[in-house]
């Protein structure tokens, strides 16, 4: 059970049509089960009071397959006009009494509870309203985005994530260095699962103090 103060929420966006796959990314075959059994895993062992995942593209094929536990699953019809329109059908799932929400995508495993419970420490420790981790001084997923800016996330149309919110608010933005390249990994293409499906990144051990 989580033990986290703030009461935060994830939405795992896996609606998407996987054009440059050319197949059913959620379905990619993945140690014993699938791509997207390994995310909704790695969200429900951290401290997440929640989760919802959002589908949209054989949908139906998705749901006869993977294990969501006891997570909620939310069909997104409007699928075709981009992320945006899943942001919105998670967001609309997101319980009256959730602090947030954590944006996590359904094709990035390497996401472990490890980097989803330091953002959530992060908001908990330095009130925020984006919580971004990054690695190497790069900016990665996933994104942790106060309750505050809800209605702003809703705003956004086109196949745009809440990153096009980071420019208008840069000042409302907290940066966590972690030290995963997971962050930046995800399975964009057929090329990437080959590289990846057998990949082990071991967390890098942050320098001494």
């Amino acid at each position: 059970m989580p033990s986290a103060e703030l009461k935060i929420t994830g939405i795992i966006l896996a609606a998407g049509s996987s054009r440059r796959m050319g197949t059913v990314k959620s379905l990619l075959p993945w140690g014993k089960s699938f791509l997207l059994d390994k995310v909704i895993e790695n969200a429900q062992q951290s401290e997440l009071a929640n989760l919802i995942v959002v589908l949209g593209f054989k949908a139906e094929s998705i749901l006869e397959k993977i294990n969501f536990r006891d997570s909620r699953v939310i069909i997104n019809p409007d699928y075709s006009m981009g992320q945006s329109s899943s942001l919105r059908a998670g967001l609309g799932g997101v319980p009256a009494d959730s602090d947030g929400a954590m944006f996590l995508l359904g094709d990035q495993p390497f996401i472990g509870p490890t980097i989803i419970d330091s953002l959530i420490l992060a908001l908990q420790k330095q009130p925020a309203n984006l919580i971004i981790p990054t690695f190497q001084g790069k900016r990665g997923n996933p994104v942790l985005a106060h309750r505050s800016i809800f209605e702003l996330i809703q705003g956004i149309t086109g196949d745009k994530g809440a990153r096009v919110l980071f420019r208008s608010l840069k000042d409302q933005i907290l940066e966590v260095e972690v030290f995963d390249q997971g962050i930046h990994l995800d399975v964009d293409t057929i090329e990437d699962y080959r590289r990846l499906a057998d990949a082990d990144f071991p967390e890098i051990a942050p320098p001494a103090k």
